[in-house]
């Protein structure tokens, strides 16, 4: 015979709402391809489909000792909507602000991306530490 305890611990897992990774927008990927001074970063985006005007601004910080930091950022209204459950992955440059970017695996580094709606409202942000890479 099924308790009562079961049954209201299974009543309330059946009104827990999904996990938030269930309802990510925007995903930054924590490797950026460094090819003379700019790097190029790749972030997925979920938007409803064929909506236009979205906003995805990714600024970039590297540290690597004895050298000035580099940063820099970059804000686009070329995003892409295939819908809430179809990943776009948005390819960006970023160029520098002063100090060319270069590899560098410091646990400084940082990436911040954030995703806006047509009415400039933030919808998500993704920040992470992030890994420069030399691309030739």
């Amino acid at each position: 015979m099924t308790s009562v305890t079961a049954l209201l611990v299974a009543a309330f897992l059946g009104a827990v709402p999904l996990p938030a990774a269930q309802a990510e927008a925007v995903w930054l990927h924590d490797d950026i391809y460094v090819s003379a001074g700019k790097a190029n970063a790749y972030i997925d985006v979920r938007c409803p489909k064929g909506q236009q005007r979205w906003t995805l601004t990714v600024r970039l910080t590297a540290v690597k000792p004895g050298q000035p930091t580099a940063t820099g950022s970059l804000t686009t209204s070329a995003v892409i909507c295939d819908g809430e459950t179809r990943w776009r992955q948005h390819p960006i440059t970023v160029r520098p602000d002063s100090a060319p970017f270069f590899a560098s695996r410091d646990e400084c580094n940082v990436g911040v991306a954030e995703l806006r709606d047509p009415n400039g409202t933030l919808v998500e942000a993704s920040t992470r530490r992030m890994y420069f890479y030399a691309w030739n």
